[in-house]
């Protein structure tokens, strides 16, 4: 199986491994990304943020729990200072495969992809670990993502013709349907949790309601990856602008933009986090309310989305983008400047950007997350429930583990050990 439009290359930059997932089969499980810089290397900049420093956090009042795979393979959800570990499964290794656990929205459930002795499918816990299901798929789940109501969970898997299938499970019946099929398959839940905005095989638009009805949306281009459904509207890329779509068909532009664009909007819809790539001198983006100048291209910045002001961010690509829950904050994660093979932490708030730390990404995170941020970026909590801190996993001045990072509090914790970590929503 492969995603063969446009490919974020940068995100193979971070550390010697290939951007795509392996089942024990050895079948691709990712499907590939749709943005190319061109020029296939990031070159290192000159960062323009200031640097924070402060003395080392205290973690124990942080809201919420973490969940990770630790290093054998099960999942466990943890205090966010590391304590309190409660274990989801006990049979990883040759038993069983656990991937991509997350929270449901209230916290009440998680859900993960699995492949045991009965096959593969997801699989779903209360937060205590207890009243599991499995639900059977034909073959391991790479993504999941839950419907903001917490009831049900939409999931990409290979399918048995060679296709994406997209199935969305019930989780109080324990039941899923497959509803559509398509590569590459990107989708976004609405806000009342009862369609999904689909971007399939690169210019096919639509919603799916839940019974499978599909309700064409127009044209829509090649040149990203998943479109974002907020409470303002659909967003997504036309033929030369970044749309706010309504399901009535009516549209408005956000911004003009010359190449692949890679976007990921906060939970209100009221901001825009958006960069696209150009190898060469080219014309930047332009918003399309107002009079805004041009900004050259490769480089991060937030719309707003009433008025199509811009702000910059940072002056060189990232390869993630992840929004905290309050909407306000935006976790940038770029090349660091001058330590190769790690990422920079930055994080942008009130039109001012900080460098925190650098961490050099845990494998996993690279392969399947970053070269799909505009996609996890609505799935994957990395933020507290307060927008007070964040999590990574990966290595800091060689220490391997899962790091909690408060923004405003000094350096990251390393608070566990483990290959994936997602933050609760409460």
């Amino acid at each position: 199986m492969s995603r063969r439009p446009f490919r974020l290359v940068v995100c193979v930059l971070v550390v010697a491994t290939a951007c795509t997932a392996e089942s024990e089969s050895g079948t691709t499980e990712t499907q590939s990304s749709t943005t190319d810089s061109g020029s296939g290397t990031i070159p290192a900049t000159e960062s323009t943020v200031t640097t924070a420093t402060a003395p080392p956090p205290d973690l124990s009042d942080l809201p919420g729990r973490l969940v990770v795979i630790d290093p054998g393979g099960d999942i466990v959800t943890i205090d966010p200072d590391g304590s309190d570990a409660t274990p989801m499964t006990d049979d990883a290794g040759e038993a069983a495969l656990y991937r991509q656990p997350t929270f449901s929205p209230a916290a009440d459930r998680l859900a993960w992809a699995e492949l045991t002795s009965d096959g593969a499918g997801l699989g779903s816990s209360d937060a205590a670990g207890e009243d599991r299901i499995s639900v059977a798929m034909s073959s391991l789940p790479f993504f999941t993502y839950w419907s903001p109501d917490g009831s049900r969970i939409g999931v990409l898997h290979n399918g048995t013709q060679g296709s994406i299938e997209f199935e969305i499970v019930d989780v109080e019946a324990a039941t899923a349907e497959v509803l559509a099929t398509g590569t590459p398959f990107y989708f976004s839940w609405s806000p009342e949790s009862s369609q999904v905005a689909v971007h399939v095989e690169l210019d096919s638009f639509a919603t799916l309601d839940l019974e499978g009805n599909v309700t064409d949306l127009g044209a829509t281009a090649i040149g990203y990856q998943a479109p974002h459904w907020t409470p303002a509207g659909i967003i997504h890329l036309g033929a030369d602008e970044i749309e706010l779509r309504q399901v009535d068909g009516s549209a408005r532009a956000l911004a003009t933009t010359p190449g692949p664009v890679a976007f990921v909007a906060n939970r209100q819809g009221t901001r825009l986090a958006v960069q696209f790539f150009v190898a060469g001198a080219t014309p930047g983006i332009e918003a399309a309310l107002g009079e805004t100048p041009e900004l050259p291209p490769n480089r991060v910045m937030v719309i707003d989305v009433e008025t199509g002001e811009l702000s910059d961010v940072v002056d060189s690509p990232s390869i993630g983008l992840f929004w905290s829950p309050d909407g306000e904050s935006l976790l940038v994660l770029r090349p660091s400047s001058n330590r190769p093979g790690e990422l920079a932490t930055i994080v942008w708030r009130d039109g001012e950007s900080t460098e925190l730390s650098t961490i050099a990404p845990h494998p996993a995170f690279v392969e399947e997350v970053l070269q799909f941020f505009d996609q996890y970026g609505q799935s994957l909590q990395l933020w507290s429930p307060d927008s007070s801190a964040f999590a990574l996993v990966g290595a800091v001045e060689g220490d391997s583990g899962v790091w909690v990072h408060p923004v405003e509090g000094g350096d990251p914790v390393d608070v566990y050990e483990g290959s994936w970590v997602s933050w609760s929503g409460t």
